[in-house]
């Protein structure tokens, strides 16, 4: 006797919240990441209409999500190197955190700062 399949097809959404804290928790063990870059609500910003820079932004591409994260590094690191660990441990923690294959992870320097004022 075959099992049957269920075929009540069911969907998962996960918050940009929840990408967010996972994206978070992985960089904070990369050396050369100072944070994730912050949200400006600076009046300046707005006054000058300088789009507000998201911190991580996720989106499904077919069967697969995009993930966007704008960082900020630390002096004294390479950065293409600093980048690519990002990337990797990203693409890995939300494969095995959510279940979700990650097709890219595009990774936006936003800033780069001394690393002893972090």
């Amino acid at each position: 006797m075959q099992p049957k399949e269920n075929p009540i097809a069911s969907n998962i959404k996960i918050s940009e919240g929840v990408l967010e804290t996972i994206v978070k928790t992985v960089i904070s063990e990369i050396p050369g990441v100072a944070r994730l870059c912050s949200r400006s609500s600076s009046p300046v910003d707005r006054l000058f209409d300088r789009p507000t820079v998201h911190r991580v932004v996720g989106r499904v591409e077919g069967d697969a999500a995009a993930i966007d994260v704008s960082v900020v590094l630390a002096r004294g690191y390479k950065m293409k190197k600093v980048c690519s660990q990002i990337q990797e441990k990203v693409k890995e923690a939300i494969q095995d955190m959510t279940g979700i294959a990650v097709s890219r992870v595009n990774v936006y320097v936003v800033d780069v700062v001394a690393s002893s004022a972090e």
